[in-house]
């Protein structure tokens, strides 16, 4: 497996330069909101937005998206079925951005023995997430600097809407290489580019010549660095030493949106019909080494 480090002139987007995050490719800026720009890769057909780079801060706080992880218990159990299905026992668990604790807190309470730790860049939620799981070892802070301190290795990694987040996602998964099991898994569920709502957001802003950059702020907002193809992802799974077992798409639900409740309404309406035909704002990737 070859781990690329990345020089200065060779810096992604989502860091000031111009090069993809996912595959390392050029990228071109082909949005600007102004206060940050989205760029696309032709290579990979991903995006990235250099908002952290540039200070830009998002719109709106996701309050909603904190306060009803409840739910997310399908999306846990749908995972854990999957993993049983593939015949995987869990002895260990890492979970990559794990806010304040609900997901760790829910496996224990179905596997009593589990070996639990959570990385968690909010010092505050990461206090929390202590605090609903005194058993577990949970870590604060950037989650590649902590993967690289790291020496153990988990039979499950799990990032739950963490990947979307992460300024360099192609190097994060190369170390999450290290940090597998044997016959371990990892797990990611982050944005699908190429669903609705976000190719909505882009077309209204280039139907409209730039004019109307509300709706693609709220698709691809500032908080969000990289919006993944399945193109981007398949590319960097291999480079990692991966490759996908399992791969579904799901959806936003009602109760985790922000917003009006007539776009929300609206909103939810079109990714489960979305869903229904195969497609999703959600793509979900189950990952095991080569």
């Amino acid at each position: 497996m070859a781990t690329e480090t990345l020089s200065p002139n060779r810096l992604p987007t989502t860091r000031g330069g111009r090069f993809c995050p996912v595959c390392h490719e050029t990228a071109t800026a082909r949005i600007d909101l102004g206060n940050y720009r989205l760029f696309e890769c032709a290579s990979c057909r991903s995006w990235s937005s250099d908002a952290a780079a540039v200070g830009a801060s998002t719109s709106f706080e996701p309050d909603g998206y904190f306060e009803n992880s409840a739910a997310d218990h399908d999306k846990w159990n749908r995972l854990t079925e999957k993993l049983d299905g593939l015949g995987k026992p869990l002895g260990s668990v890492l979970d990559i951005g794990c806010g304040t604790g609900n997901f760790l807190e829910w496996l224990r309470e179905r596997h009593s023995d589990l070996e639990t730790e959570g990385i968690e860049l909010d010092s505050e939620r990461s206090q929390l997430a202590h605090q609903r799981n005194p058993g577990a070892v949970i870590h604060a802070g950037d989650a590649l600097e902590n993967i690289s301190r790291m020496e153990r290795r988990f039979d499950l990694i799990t990032l739950w809407d963490v990947f979307e987040h992460v300024s360099e996602p192609a190097r994060l998964l190369e170390q999450l290489a290290r940090r597998v099991t044997p016959g371990g898994c990892v797990y990611i569920q982050t944005i699908h580019e190429h669903s609705l709502v976000p190719t909505v957001g882009r077309m209204s802003y280039w139907a409209t010549g730039g004019r109307l950059r509300y709706g693609v702020r709220r698709t691809h907002e500032a908080h969000h660095l990289v919006f993944f193809s399945r193109e981007g992802l398949a590319r960097s799974v291999r480079h990692a030493g991966f490759e996908t077992r399992l791969q579904w798409f799901d959806r936003l639900s009602h109760a985790r949106m922000d917003g009006p409740p007539w776009l929300t309404r609206l909103t939810s309406a079109a990714l489960v019909a979305e869903n229904t035909l195969g497609n999703g704002l959600f793509i979900n990737l189950l990952l095991e080494l080569r």
